[in-house]
Order: structure tokens, then sequence, then C-alpha cells
């Protein structure tokens, strides 16, 4: 059966805009194709956020989703906040690197750490922390940060790790904090924060 959106070798966000467009159309149920997990998630998770009943499973060379929208469809498509899936107000703090500063490397990581505790630590939780770039080695290959996120995680911060940078390093496997995001997520989240914290 052929997909009604065939997302086949698009990079993120464009399978989620796809999936988004299609939802503001008024269209009824529709079909994404995609081939990679990252983009089956991204595809999944908005849609469901958007209202919709979504499900997807494994089709020659990727994934078919069938997304079914709903009452709030109409709605969440449009553009609201509340498809974009990322908070309208609070403090976020946006981290692209696994150091902080473009110093010493080694001090730039102790600097990390040091920031992720005191935050961790800290009675204000930010809204929405996020992860991209070398960033990501933070919630995967370092132990000692990631606990920090998860505690930041339990207190109520969002936490958006970039799907493709995990994809790009290797690390989607390994990751022990937050949940995979995509970069319309990520954008949203950016646009919508009261205070933006850049690291």
């Amino acid at each position: 059966m052929k997909p009604d959106i065939d997302c086949a070798g698009l990079r993120c966000p464009e399978p989620v805009l796809r999936t988004r467009r299609m939802l503001d159309s008024g269209s009824g149920p529709f079909t994404v194709f995609v081939d990679n997990e990252t983009a089956r998630d991204n595809v999944l998770r908005f849609s469901r956020t958007a209202g919709c009943r979504a499900e997807g499973r494994q089709a020659e060379g990727g994934y078919l989703i069938s997304v079914e929208p709903g009452d709030k469809a109409a709605v969440a498509g449009s553009g609201s906040e509340q498809a974009q899936c990322g908070p309208s107000a609070g403090r976020v703090i946006f981290i692209a690197s696994d150091q902080v500063g473009t110093g010493d490397p080694e001090l730039g990581r102790t600097l990390m750490k040091m920031f992720l505790y005191a935050a961790a630590e800290s009675e204000t939780t930010p809204s929405a922390i996020i992860f991209l770039n070398s960033g990501v080695r933070l919630v995967t290959e370092d132990d000692e940060t990631a606990a920090h996120v998860a505690r930041l995680e339990e207190a109520g911060a969002e936490v958006l790790v970039c799907g493709t940078c995990l994809d790009f390093y290797g690390l989607k496997e390994k990751l022990k904090a937050g949940h995979v995001s995509n970069m319309y997520d990520i954008h949203a989240t950016m646009v919508g924060a009261d205070l933006l914290v850049s690291l």
C-alpha cells in the first residue's frame, strides 16, 4: 500500500512537519512512511500530542504509521502551542556541548558537571532542558551528569534530547535521562520560553 506521506530519506524535522501539514488540511485518517526509528518515534509522539490515534508497524525499508485525527486534532494541528510539544512559558536551558566555554576541554567538562549538579540541587527547576550536538553525551556516556539530569526530570523538567545527534554519535541505545526529540519540538520549546539560557 502506498503511504499518503512518504518521508523516506527526509531529515528531521521534515516528517513531523509533513504530518502537521496533513492535519492542518483537515484530512481524515492517513499514513506516513519513515525509514528510521527516530522519525517513527517523533511522528508518533507528535500525532498523539495533537490528539490523534497513531500506531506504527514495521514495513519494507522502514515503518508505516497510521494516523487517525481525533476531536482536538484540528485545533492541535493548526499550530497551537499545545501541538508544538513545548512549554509555552518558563525557563529553558539549552546545552549544545558536553563542556562549558571554549577554553581547556577538561575544565569545560568539569564546569558542566558543576552546573548540572547545582541545577539539580537548586529549589528552582527549569521548565525544560535541551541537549544538542555533543551535549547529548551528558545524558548517555557520563553517569554523573546523567544522574543530575534525571533528578531534574523527576522534579518536573522536560528533557529533550536531539535524535539526529544521538544517531550521529551512535548513542541512541545509551540514553539514560530524557527522551528522544526532534528539531520541531526543540524549536517550539525554545521560542515558547520566557527565558532561554544557553551554555
